[in-house]
């Protein structure tokens, strides 16, 4: 909808009778581009008035975000339209002009007068912010800029993503020097940009930026021992330069998803749609290999070099991680679950994996397999050194067993092991077993079974269950 058919919505029923207003920020910018804004902030001298008459006249809440944001900010939520909603903020400094000021970027620092409830002005623009956005360039609006709030150096490159954007050369040196004070950012706020940024397809570009200014190690310091940490003959580049070319790999993959998975591209993307999967996902191919600095080690005979342990170290480091960027529980889990089993996707792809161990990873993963599969497809892609085993015709066969296990677990796998089980505890109890751990263990075996298509219908499993009763447990 044309942000002047939501004002007239919103503003229409009060009547003409309007403060004097001015819609600001990043919908002025959404808008000159033709978007759909996020959010709409509408600026005045007295927004708790406004907001509160503007609330009335709709029968919507309004919420005070006060303690939260710089300026008072009250958000109107309609209680009849589900997430129609507008922010109308105070002004600071005593201007329009003095307010903008104090924005980030000049293309943010952009405001409309709202003449009427349908109808704007043109913009207000005291640092070129319409000449960047044509330019598709990042300009900080003054020097102080990332001093002031050092969170700006990651929205820097999540707007650089977003929007096709270059960030200009001043505007990344003051992100450099700038990047020490992000390690007194909270984590929350940290995450959300992070999670935006990598939730883009295309964000390895900007996370090399990140990289290149010393903010990324700042959020995550295992890159500094990550960075020049030499590999084996399997890798043709160290460690952390290895885990940016991962990155690149997974993107290309999910960008060429269907030539990869064929129909199944869509249920892989479905999959990462959830919530932030994508992001973690992206989080954990950065982190990966975060490990092996602490477990290299070098044969002095052969001068082979070796990262035994890597994985769950890997996997301890991604878990501290995530406790700086304040992930939620299932998000923590997704992560660490991800980087932990690295290694075991790769093994999974092996000719000696029996059908047997292939249902154990996906009856202990489920859905989360879909990510560790294009986690490994991304480390292999990252993968080329001399050995054989990162040659291209290993790559494609990793890929073949890759599309081939992507297209069972959607096809066929997901249906079996999501199947209710053909008995229950009380059946076994009823045949004389008592409850306790050999019950669950019975139980196990014969889902296992049952998975596998050993037995197909409820008197098989009654016959097997019977069986393992009367069998001496091994041990």
């Amino acid at each position: 909808m044309p942000i002047e058919d939501t004002l007239q919505t919103w503003l229409g029923p009060l009547s003409g009778d309007l403060p004097r207003l001015y819609l600001v920020g990043g919908a002025v910018r959404d808008h000159l581009l033709g978007r759909a804004p996020r959010d709409i902030d509408l600026m005045c001298t007295e927004p708790e008035k406004f907001a509160r008459r503007l609330g009335g006249r709709h029968g919507a809440a309004v919420v005070a975000f006060t303690g939260k944001t710089e300026a008072p900010c009250y958000r109107v939520v309609s209680r009849s339209e589900k997430g129609s909603f507008i922010d109308v903020v105070g002004v600071l400094g005593g201007s329009v002009e003095a307010d903008l000021a104090r924005r980030d970027f000049t293309f943010n620092a952009m405001a409309m007068r709202v003449v009427s409830a349908g109808e704007l002005s043109v913009p207000i623009d005291p640092f070129g912010g319409v000449a960047d956005l044509n330019a598709r360039r990042v300009r900080a609006t003054g020097p102080g800029v990332f001093e002031a709030d050092p969170l700006r150096i990651v929205r820097a490159a999540r707007f650089a993503a977003e929007l096709g954007c270059v960030v200009e050369p001043i505007t990344l040196g003051l992100m450099q020097s700038a990047a020490p004070g992000l390690t007194k950012t909270a984590g929350e706020r940290l995450q959300r940009e992070l999670e935006l940024l990598f939730s883009h397809p295309i964000s390895a570009p900007h996370v090399r930026m990140l990289d290149a200014v010393g903010a990324l190690e700042t959020i995550l310091p295992p890159i500094r021992t990550m960075r020049g940490c030499a590999q084996n003959g399997h890798h043709h580049l160290d460690v952390w330069s290895h885990s940016l070319a991962a990155l690149e790999g997974l993107e290309e993959i999910l960008h060429e998803a269907e030539k990869l998975f064929g129909v199944q591209a869509a249920s892989v993307h479905q999959n990462l749609e959830s919530g932030s999967r994508l992001a973690i996902l992206k989080l954990a191919v950065l982190l990966h290999d975060a490990g092996k600095p602490e477990t290299r080690s070098v044969d002095p005979t052969t001068g082979r070099i070796a990262f035994l342990g890597h994985a769950p170290r890997s996997a301890a480091l991604a878990a501290a991680a995530a406790d700086r960027l304040k992930l939620s529980v299932r998000e923590r889990e997704l992560l660490e679950t991800l980087v932990a089993n690295h290694m075991h996707a790769l093994d999974l792809s092996g000719p000696q994996v029996t059908e047997k161990g292939v249902l154990h990873w996906f009856r202990r993963l489920g859905a989360d397999m879909v990510p560790l599969v294009l986690l490994s497809l991304a480390d292999s892609a990252a993968t080329r050194g001399a050995a054989s085993s990162s040659s291209e015709a290993a790559r494609e066969r990793h890929r073949q067993w890759a599309r081939e296990i992507i297209d069972r677990y959607f096809n066929s796998i997901r249906k079996r092991l999501s199947a209710e089980l053909l008995i229950n505890g009380e059946d076994l109890i009823a045949m004389g077993l008592a409850p306790g751990p050999e019950l669950g263990r019975i139980l196990r075996m014969v889902r296992e079974a049952q998975d596998e298509g050993a037995v197909i219908s409820r008197e098989e499993a009654l016959d097997l269950g019977r069986r393992l009763m009367e069998a001496k447990p091994e041990g």
